[in-house]
């Protein structure tokens, strides 16, 4: 019996090290493991289908490749590549969350370092015939429901889009100014919304670049990520071409009709441009060169580990460490700091609650601190609404509001207030109403939404408001009631600020 028993505890100890490891390392990715499983249940039927193809596909080159050589090594081996994506992808996934947490480009980080983990396991020949196929899984994963609302992933590339378009527009004696994802012209106003962004040329557009890549058997290095940017650079320019076409078109020469026409068409002409292009790029880059002796090559990958008995240990504490990261920035990233907002004396007000639209959109954030109410200042009457969050993705650019409850957006306007409030000022309703926001922390004042994302990058988790001020008749931005009165909300909002800072 005792004999019996010594192989089975030979087997645990076999596996004791890559079951650890593979315990750590989706604790680390946790929060993109619970993203993707609730955004199953959005799955889109091309996404479905396409992931369906890409599994089959995965499983049909794997059953024939065991006719010829075994899928998987019956070791845990160190290989150099297989390592160096898991860990760059661990490590990068850590260093997204600190400094600007997009889901979407965590979980595409999660399948990448997964691939590698895996590869650390499979026959070294398949694993790298297939890192394409995994490429592709890592780009239709993340993006599987529909990207919307709020800031979310599609700001950033809906904003540069409105701004790059606006310089266009400027260099073509055009004058515009983009506000969000608005681009208000003297005619109307173009509204980038998500097909318009570029997010979804530039994500067929790789798909494309992956698919041709594992097809042709390219190889993944140097060359390859050379055309992979000429590629992004590729798509993005001819998005934003588009739209600066779709906005002369719509607003200066108001012909909103051929703008509907020409939508898909352009779209379609970019994409095929930019493909033909990134396949001849492509042709230059070297096919991937198989291993013919896998017992040679494993032997060979594992000879910068021969002397390091604590290789294995350590791989598997420093996935520890970044679990153990990850874990503590979401309970840091939780906390919002703001007191209790107090008015002045002159400023008269009374809480009222959100409309239904309001209640819906910040209740997806839980930690967000929000306030409605109606004021009366002087002659000055109308609305306020403040939202206190640390995350960028929480606030929703309140022209974007105007619009959607029916109130149209004349002319946006970058106005000194006060000398420390620069704002954005909003003509509504043909010029009937009159509304102004802008962003303030403890250290800074702004009216731009990518200067509140940029703060991340050096001051995470701090404590932003978003103040809306809608007034009930058009107003003058440079008249004295208005700067005491914007003066009074700012420092108000200022104080709240220091106060829950010295609590």
């Amino acid at each position: 019996m005792q004999r019996a028993d010594r192989p089975n505890s030979g087997v645990n100890l076999v596996w004791l090290a890559p079951c650890l490891l593979a315990i750590a390392w989706f604790l680390a990715n946790i929060s993109a493991v619970k993203y993707l499983l609730s955004s199953l249940a959005e799955i889109s039927i091309v996404y479905k289908i396409s992931t369906c193809f890409l599994i089959v596909a995965l499983t049909a080159r794997s059953i024939g490749n065991l006719n010829r050589s075994p899928m998987f090594w019956s070791n845990f081996v160190l290989r150099p590549y297989p390592l160096l994506l898991m860990l760059g992808a661990g490590i990068c996934s850590t260093a997204l969350q600190w400094i600007i947490d997009i889901k979407q480009l965590t979980v595409l980080l999660f399948v990448l370092g997964t691939y590698g983990l895996w590869g650390l396991f499979a026959e070294q020949n398949f694993w790298q015939k297939n890192l394409p196929l995994a490429g592709l899984l890592a780009c239709i994963l993340p993006f599987n429901t529909q990207v919307n609302g709020g800031l979310g992933f599609g700001l950033p590339a809906r904003v540069l889009t409105a701004q790059v378009v606006e310089h266009l527009l400027s260099a073509l004696h055009v004058g515009a100014v983009s506000s969000y994802d608005i681009i208000v012209l003297e005619n109307g106003i173009a509204h980038v919304d998500v097909p318009c962004s570029g997010i979804k040329t530039l994500l067929v557009g790789t798909l494309f670049l992956f698919a041709a890549t594992w097809l042709e058997g390219r190889q993944l290095g140097l060359r390859w990520l050379a055309v992979y940017a000429a590629n992004s650079i590729l798509l993005l320019s001819a998005n934003a071409l588009r739209v600066a076409i779709l906005v002369i078109v719509a607003q200066v020469f108001q012909q909103p009709i051929y703008a509907e026409i020409l939508h898909v068409p352009l779209g379609l002409v970019g994409l095929i441009c930019a493909g033909f292009l990134t396949w001849l790029m492509l042709q230059k880059v070297p096919k991937i060169k198989l291993e013919k002796n896998l017992e040679f090559s494993s032997n060979l990958d594992s000879e910068i580990f021969k002397n390091r008995p604590l290789a294995k240990p350590g791989l598997i504490m420093v996935v520890a460490v970044l679990a153990l990261i990850s874990q503590l920035y979401h309970v840091e990233n939780a906390q919002v700091a703001i007191a209790p907002l107090q008015l002045p004396a002159q400023v008269a007000s009374e809480f009222i609650p959100l409309n239904a639209g309001e209640q819906r959109f910040f209740g997806n954030y839980p930690g967000t601190i929000t306030e409605k109410r109606r004021f009366v200042s002087g002659n000055l009457r109308g609305s306020m609404l403040t939202v206190a969050s640390t995350s960028w993705q929480t606030y929703h650019a309140p022209e974007l509001c105007f619009v959607a409850s029916g109130i149209p957006v004349n002319q946006i306007e970058r106005k000194r207030l006060t000398p420390s409030v620069i704002a954005r000022w909003l003509s509504l309703k043909d010029n009937q109403l009159s509304a102004t926001y802008w962003l303030q922390s403890q250290q800074r004042t702004t009216d731009n939404f990518l200067s509140r994302i940029g703060s991340d990058i050096t001051q995470k988790n701090h404590t932003w408001v978003l103040v809306s001020i809608l007034f009930d008749s058009s107003v003058n931005p440079e008249s004295p009631e208005i700067q005491d009165f914007a003066t009074a909300v700012h420092n108000t909002v200022d104080r709240s600020l220091q106060g829950a800072k010295n609590e």
